[in-house]
């Protein structure tokens, strides 16, 4: 690696991000005059689904079909201006950090009726087309799908002025009514307004900021109880999300669980998820611990139950290598900055962070114990549902799936998103199966996302292993032994210590004399760039020539086996960098690092 480069790090890359405030109460009000005249619009949007005889251009036309959907509510006689508020709320979320990453020939949005509209027609198309009564359904299915969307954005307005509490309670209040007005034959999705957040913040980004944002706001303005329901939700789903992106890719790779390449690739590739599991995980167990102080059983094992759903992933990792998770949660451009003289330290996110990693090591080293004790409650029945089963990509999809089996007759209704994280029998197994068991689905689809008896208990098998193994590390006080990197902090020191060098695999570069020199393998710049976005990398860096960066692989590939290297020719600034990012892995031949 060359040392002719600065960090091109800026405090601002860890600030806030901004978004004019909307009219809070304009919007509730919007809700409220929907509600009021939902049998008029299910008319209306009847009349949009009886389309057999359009063509399929028109069919399949999303974006058309949106703006169609969209006038069957805001071009309601009587209902005044609203078309600044249409909109609205998307821009705002668009603005905080959310904008969802635009990927050819992929659905990455909030729940879109007009996408499960253009889904519905396919289906029918393929099979039969429903009768009046059933497009009415249907009506029904798509208005709830609706509002439910506007409600996630509003929501995440609730920090725009005013109460967050009190505007949290408004949107609870129509979601209320709009469960209430749900015809018994379709479904609701969702009755608990704080399920919200999470379902707001799923789609692919490309800034990750709004996350942070987000988890420290609820973390200082609303209630305890609200505060530790929205973890438990977000905990819960991200544990889903990750772990059916675990079995997609070791089905996709036909590799075990445990697979060495599998473990590197998810733990590199989920920095994000990792350490927003962070800032929910820790509430949950200091309250797990006060209910288990307090005898509260109830209390404490709907905790455990969430606890172990979000741990479930990886459960090695955040119970016995905590050695490890501080530097895959790190992601460099969000926790540390520089300033114009070439110092580095952690951004106030960063710090946060560092703190919540402190506070998880404490917590989880006191209730490893009744965690583990209280772990045999989950285990998967066959016959029975377990959530360690359910398979989605991101949260929104748990709705779509729903609600595209709302589009055939006889459907459970029963059950909202919330059922989904919690086990039940086998009246609810069916309910999940069902969800991909559609007349237009090849067989082989169903088959590949039908409900993994033998996943779900290999998953619960996992979390079991790992908690007897913390335990019974913490009763006999021993420590893995992690290698150390070695990295010269002044740029002029060339005489290597007695490690070997780090692998040049584990080094990414653009630049191509980097690459000519084998001091790097060559990765195009663009994907390098969007990786240090995702939080892949230990340290990355320009060249006069590119980009240059160090994999989050060696953290478990080569310091976690217990092997030490040394990497020379790191620019000084991040040489402090990579400190910060590995504090207790990285080891400074030179200069101290920076406090």
């Amino acid at each position: 690696m060359v040392g002719e480069s600065t960090l091109p790090l800026q405090a601002s890359e860890g600030s806030s991000p901004m978004s004019p405030p909307v009219p809070f109460d304009a919007h509730v009000e919007l809700l409220r005059s929907f509600l009021a005249r939902r049998d008029e619009i299910v008319e209306r949007i009847e009349a949009l689904l009886n389309a057999q005889r359009k063509p399929p251009q028109f069919r399949q036309d999303v974006a058309l079909l949106s703006r169609y959907l969209g006038e069957c509510f805001f071009a309601l006689a009587g209902l005044g201006e609203t078309t600044q508020l249409e909109r609205q709320l998307d821009e705002a979320h668009w603005a905080s950090g959310f904008k969802p990453r635009q990927t050819p020939g992929q659905h990455n949005d909030l729940v879109d009726p007009a996408e499960l509209m253009a889904r519905a027609f396919m289906m029918w198309d393929r099979t039969r087309w429903p009768g009046h009564g059933g497009r009415v359904g249907y009506a029904h299915t798509l208005f709830n799908l609706f509002l439910l969307r506007r409600l996630m954005l509003l929501a995440m307005r609730i920090w725009d002025a005013g109460s967050p509490s009190d505007r949290l309670a408004h949107v609870q209040n129509v979601l209320d009514e709009l469960c209430r007005t749900t015809p018994a034959d379709q479904p609701v999705f969702v009755r608990d307004a704080r399920w919200l957040f999470p379902l707001a913040m799923s789609p692919t980004t490309d800034e990750l900021h709004g996350y942070f944002v987000v988890a420290e706001r609820i973390a200082e303005t609303l209630s305890a109880e609200d505060r530790l329901e929205i973890c438990k939700a977000g905990v819960q789903m991200a544990g889903g999300h990750l772990r059916s992106q675990l079995r997609h890719v070791s089905t996709q790779k036909r590799v075990s669980l445990d697979d060495a390449e599998l473990v590197s690739i998810t733990r590199r590739s989920n920095a994000l998820d990792v350490a927003t599991l962070m800032q929910s995980l820790v509430p949950l167990l200091e309250a797990y611990e006060r209910a288990a102080a307090a005898g509260d059983g109830k209390r404490r094992v709907a905790l455990a139950d969430a606890i172990c759903q979000g741990i479930s992933p990886d459960p090695e990792l955040f119970l016995n290598r905590l050695d490890l998770l501080g530097p895959y949660s790190m992601i460099e451009h969000l926790f540390i900055a520089s300033d114009r003289d070439g110092r580095v330290a952690y951004t106030p996110m960063g710090r946060r962070h560092l703190e919540l990693l402190r506070d998880y090591r404490t917590l989880i080293a006191r209730v490893a114990k009744p965690l583990n004790d209280d772990c045999a409650r989950f285990r998967p029945v066959d016959g029975t549902y377990s959530p360690y089963g359910v398979l989605y990509g991101f949260s929104s999809r748990l709705l779509e799936h729903m609600a595209l089996k709302a589009a055939q007759p006889n459907t459970t209704t029963r059950f909202t998103l919330e059922d989904a994280f919690v086990g039940g029998a086998a009246d609810k197994l069916a309910w999940v199966s069902g969800w991909r068991k559609l007349p237009h689905v090849p067989r082989e689809v169903v088959k590949l996302f039908e409900y993994p008896q033998p996943f779900a208990e290999e998953v619960f098998e996992r979390i079991e292993r790992a908690l007897r193994k913390r335990v019974r590390a913490g009763e006999a006080n021993t420590a893995v032994r992690n290698g150390r990197l070695i990295v010269p902090a002044n740029e002029s020191s060339t005489d290597p210590p007695a490690p070997s060098a780090l692998p040049t695999e584990y080094i990414l570069s653009s630049d191509r004399q980097l690459v000519a020199a084998q001091k790097a393998v060559p990765c195009d710049e663009t994907q390098l760039l969007h990786s240090r976005t995702e939080g892949e990398f230990l340290v990355s860096c320009a060249t006069p020539h590119g980009w240059v960066a160090v994999t989050k692989d060696v953290v478990t590939e080569v310091l976690g086996a217990g092997r030490d290297a040394w990497i020379t020719e790191l620019p000084r600034e991040a040489a402090h960098v990579l400190k910060l990012m590995c504090p207790d892995l990285v080891v400074l031949t030179d200069d101290a690092a920076p406090s």
